[in-house]
């Protein structure tokens, strides 16, 4: 919804001046509070005094919302539907109703009440004309108009032309050049500093958005406005968010309002429109955290799921066997060299920019203790991970070169297989195939070991093969790289905590358990934007972006 407030600034007894601003939102909050849309200086007013709502047809209702009541068309009212042309007044400001102009829904005009007093008193006053007086026009006149210029004009010229005397104008109470300048830009526009048309076109006139869009054509839409169809949004300005002249890094807003002056009061912003919940700040009024789960659907596809931290149960599918508590027990676990004290950091790095945690890899973590053996005869022999075909095909020459060289220890083979040859002796063909046929065997009941038996199905779901050359399948790992794909975590800005302060991984004997901590962890740390007692101030903008959209630029909009 689109207000329009009208304030009207009387100078001297028949002259006007219009000051328009506008208000989004259904509710139009009167008081002498700083966050009211309407502010009323007077000390009558309290700090919340009045709400006045769209009614529908053009029409309105205004609430007092102290016991006192509000005053409307002379009577004290504590409700009561409002029409254009009703006035309404709070101490000596006067707020007259209006007829919704074309754009708005909703109109009010603000000035002062004529708080005279009655005629006979008014009668009985008579005003003092400056001839009455000791006191001239004309002479204070030209004083002022030559301070003015003093102060205003020359001073500030003189520190332009003269760098000497700019230093000395700096260090005194009398205003310098700086005086003539808006203040320091951002670092990202002071290349062109000295060039202020490059954003001013336009004499006397806001910066407009499209010399902004002269360098920032192809920055991300900041709203999608298919998806977020808000006036908020799609009506406002750059300069709305982006004050420049405010220092290097103020060009960028991080306070939380840019946030929750939208994701605040959503069900009745919205009309129960919005499926969000309220977010106003992090340490008072936050939704618990939503993390997003690997899932497909029946055709394959990959479809994550988000779910609440608050939702149980809450198991992650990935194909995994792992419990982290048999690996970090304080006594160690056995390993080929002896007892090993394992410590989080023992499979999980964090990647060079510290944000993320690089992918657990078997060959470097893992496979020390895990060794994917399959003869006693060559202990240091290891079939590769992950690589079902290499495997099979790995097994079948082994042990043919086995078979066809001869002197097999195995009780099981022929005695072909089991015989001594010598160097260079022919192998006959009955031979050769009775080998071969050993080999195959005994490959795949090798092969079927490690699969169900002494490797894989240690840490992996195992299941027959559908087809002849691939007789066992292994569950694809289907772990979340990022679990938290709405916000920013940065493990690198945490390495002073220990990992236990956050995940329960000593705790938890099955993978499945999900070890994301929940917001009341965040929580003993961080307060909302302000902090608190022992809490670190944390905006909006700490963990969150702005909504930019992944395919429309600023020129599309």
């Amino acid at each position: 919804m689109r207000w329009l407030i009208r304030t009207i600034h009387r100078k001297g007894k028949t002259q006007l001046s219009y000051e328009d601003d506008v208000h989004y939102g259904d509710t139009l909050t009167i008081g002498r509070g700083t966050d009211q849309a309407i502010f009323v200086s007077d000390v009558r007013a309290a700090l919340q005094h009045a709400r006045i709502t769209l009614d529908g047809g053009g029409r309105y209702r205004i609430e007092s919302l102290i016991v006192a009541g509000v005053r409307v068309n002379g009577g004290i009212v504590q409700t009561a539907a409002l029409s254009p042309g009703d006035v309404v007044e709070i101490g000596t400001t006067r707020l007259e109703m209006i007829a919704p102009p074309q754009d708005f829904e909703g109109g009010v005009e603000i000035s002062q009440a004529d708080r005279a007093d009655s005629g006979d008193v008014r009668a009985k006053l008579r005003a003092t004309s400056l001839s009455e007086t000791w006191l001239a026009r004309r002479a204070p006149s030209w004083i002022g108009i030559g301070v003015v210029l003093l102060f205003a004009l020359l001073l500030p010229l003189m520190g332009h032309f003269a760098p000497a005397v700019d230093g000395f104008l700096r260090a005194t109470p009398l205003p310098s050049r700086s005086s003539w300048q808006a203040g320091p830009l951002a670092g990202a526009h002071r290349f062109f500093g000295h060039n202020c048309t490059s954003c001013h076109t336009v004499e006397f006139r806001w910066v407009r958005d499209d010399a902004c869009l002269t360098c920032h054509a192809l920055t991300p839409a900041h709203a999608d406005p298919a998806k977020f169809n808000l006036p908020e949004l799609g009506e406002a300005r750059c300069a709305h968010c982006h004050r420049d002249h405010n220092g290097a890094k103020a060009l960028v807003r991080n306070d939380q309002a840019l946030c929750s002056g939208c994701h605040q009061d959503l069900p009745e912003r919205t009309a129960g429109a919005s499926t969000l919940e309220d977010a106003a700040d992090f340490g008072r009024s936050h939704p618990q955290f939503s993390v997003t789960l690997p899932a497909w659907d029946e055709q394959g596809q990959y479809t994550p799921r988000r779910v609440s931290l608050n939702e149980q149960p809450l198991d992650e599918r990935s194909g995994l066997k792992f419990p982290h508590d048999t690996h970090l027990d304080p006594a160690g676990i056995e390993a080929p060299d002896g007892t090993r004290v394992l410590q989080c950091a023992s499979c999980h790095a964090p990647e060079p920019g510290g944000a993320k945690m690089l992918p657990v890899d078997f060959e470097t973590m893992c496979q020390d203790c895990h060794r994917l053996t399959f003869d006693i005869t060559e202990p240091e022999r290891q079939v590769p991970h992950a690589k079902i075909q290499e495997i099979l095909y790995m097994l079948d020459e082994f042990y043919a070169r086995r078979a066809l060289d001869g002197e097999i220890r195995d009780p099981t083979a022929p005695d072909s297989v089991r015989t001594r040859r010598r160097p260079g002796q022919p192998v006959t063909r009955e031979i050769r195939q009775e080998a071969l046929t050993w080999a195959r065997d005994k490959a795949r009941r090798v092969g079927e070991s490690l699969f169900t038996g002494q490797a894989c199905s240690v840490c992996h779901v195992v299941s027959p093969g559908r087809e002849v050359d691939q007789p066992w399948m292994v569950a694809p790992v289907r772990v979340a790289g990022v679990w938290f794909t709405k916000a920013r975590f940065d493990h690198r800005s945490h390495t002073t905590m220990a990992c236990g302060d956050c995940h329960e991984a000593a705790r938890s004997h099955e993978s499945r358990n999900v070890l994301i901590p929940d917001i009341a962890n965040c929580r003993q740390c961080h307060g909302g934007e302000k902090g608190g007692t022992g809490l670190l101030g944390s905006s909006c903008t700490e963990c969150h972006g702005y909504h930019e959209s992944a395919h429309l630029l600023q020129r599309d909009l």
